[in-house]
């Protein structure tokens, strides 16, 4: 079988597997014919695609995480918030993951608009007992985490729908509210004696950033549990690689490049690395485009994931990316990306964007030429106009003589006036308030404490990865135009 988006869909193709909604009582059985109808119906839903029997390809079938009475068991206790039955479903996705032949969880799951929040749950759930298996933790705590995971956003359910699904700007006081589930959720559990502190403290602190930069407390990573840590990556990832009635999805390649961006900042760098050992950055059974111009098939993984076994269309020859002979070929599409969104996303999925009605002017301020063409290059977008200058002066004086950009993005070693001198002179001129993301070598102790004396935005690894430097630039516009 493979994988089709919903856009490449066909009357006539052949589900390879079921795709089932357990909140709606909805059911297309493998082996149904696709026609119009059913298609027009994906679509409306919002569902990203379906696997397809081919001929080519009958004995490429990506293993179920969890089976799918586990599934429709889990989306019912997380829908009623019962916590007999969250507790049961905890201990079976446990059970059905340390089942499975080979630990990597190939879910490119087929879900609506209209069950996103609960199949969401049980999403990060099989995620992070995944992770967390990987990492050693015990059954004792797989049990836990996998609870975690699947009451994580129960506070949700107290949140108007017209807000978890509107699909434009949120107002101040819209995601306000959206900022209250962790604390929702935590209100619901805790005074029943059958939920883990541990668990309890997870749902809570879910959205806590390694820097302290998350909600609702702002904690560190030093504050924060191993389970929350985990939580907190698979929540994310979750959420970008999902379709909603307001975004886009990423492909699972994006979605590893932004958490990798945020590697030790925002998220547990552990973590990242090993959820990147057991999530495929290219499923099995989607079809990809190789640097050769020839198209193929994810047949299996290797212990790369960037390098799988492929499958040439009109053939039955696999090429293992991961063997040296292979190494000048490189995937360079895959059939989901077609769905990418690289242009202004909400903040971790939640807080939207409005749209703009002239061109937002940004600063990019580097004395390395190399750097400087990266960053302008990730930035290309037809709603910014990017001032590139190579000096702390060029920039002070940029403001004195043509006026203020919206954002500003500077390097902290440059030669004569550094990064903090510089945005310390910038906002001696008044400029208190504009966002400044400081682009830094290292996430030293020291680094991070000048950067908060400054009152920086953000701060970023280089190099940069493109695509997270795009969402945490979109991200800091977002908060300086809403407040």
């Amino acid at each position: 079988m493979k994988f089709v988006s919903v856009s490449s869909l066909q009357p006539g193709m052949v589900l390879g597997r079921d795709i089932v909604s357990p909140s709606q009582s909805f059911m297309l059985k493998r082996g149904v014919t696709l026609n119009d109808e059913y298609i027009d119906y994906l679509e409306q839903k919002g569902y990203l695609g379906a696997y397809i029997t081919d001929k080519d390809n009958l004995d490429i079938e990506p293993e179920e995480p969890i089976d799918i009475k586990t599934l429709s068991q889990s989306v019912s206790a997380v829908k009623e918030s019962n916590v007999g039955e969250l507790l049961n479903s905890a201990k079976q996705i446990v059970a059905d993951i340390s089942k499975l032949k080979q630990l990597s969880i190939d879910l490119l799951d087929l879900r609506s608009f209209d069950e996103y929040t609960y199949r969401h749950s049980v999403n990060v759930a099989v995620y992070a007992v995944a992770v967390a298996k990987s990492m050693g933790l015990t059954d004792e705590e797989l049990e836990q985490i996998a609870l975690a995971g699947i009451c994580h956003d129960l506070g949700k359910q107290k949140i108007p729908s017209d807000i978890i699904n509107k699909p434009g700007q949120l107002s101040d006081e819209e995601y306000k509210e959206i900022k209250n589930h962790p604390q929702y959720g935590y209100d619901i559990l805790k005074d029943n004696r059958e939920i883990p502190s541990t668990v309890r403290q997870a749902v809570l602190f879910h959205h806590e950033n390694e820097n302290g930069s998350g909600y609702p407390m702002g904690k560190t990573g030093q504050e924060t549990s191993l389970i929350t840590k985990i939580l907190h990556v698979v929540d994310v990832y979750d959420a970008l690689i999902s379709k909603r009635p307001y975004k886009h999805p990423y492909t699972p390649y994006d979605a590893f490049e932004y958490l990798m961006g945020g590697r030790d900042i925002l998220f547990n760098g552990k973590v990242v690395d090993a959820m990147r050992k057991v999530i495929p950055t290219y499923p099995i059974a989607t079809d990809v485009q190789l640097s050769t111009g020839e198209m193929a098939v994810v047949s299996a993984h290797t212990n790369d994931p960037l390098r799988p076994v492929v499958r040439i269309v009109g053939t039955n020859y696999d090429m293992d990316l991961s063997k040296p002979e292979f190494e000048n070929i490189a995937i360079t599409q895959s059939n989901i990306s077609n769905n990418i969104f690289t242009g202004k996303v909400d903040e971790l999925n939640e807080k939207r964007q409005s749209v703009k009605s002239k061109k937002i002017d940004i600063m990019l301020v580097d004395d390395s030429i190399v750097s400087l063409q990266t960053t302008t290059v990730a930035l290309e977008n037809d709603n910014y106009n990017l001032i590139a200058l190579q000096s702390g002066l060029a920039a002070i004086n940029y403001i004195k003589t043509k006026g203020v950009p919206d954002l500003i993005i500077m390097d902290i070693e440059m030669p004569t006036l550094d990064g903090i001198a510089t945005v310390t002179a910038i906002r001696e001129m008044g400029y208190s308030d504009l966002p400044i993301i400081i682009l830094t070598s290292n996430t030293h102790k020291e680094t991070i404490l000048k950067c908060i004396s400054v009152h920086a935005k953000d701060y970023i690894l280089k190099p940069v990865r493109p695509v997270y430097l795009r969402e945490r630039v979109a991200v800091a516009l977002n908060a300086s135009q809403e407040r």
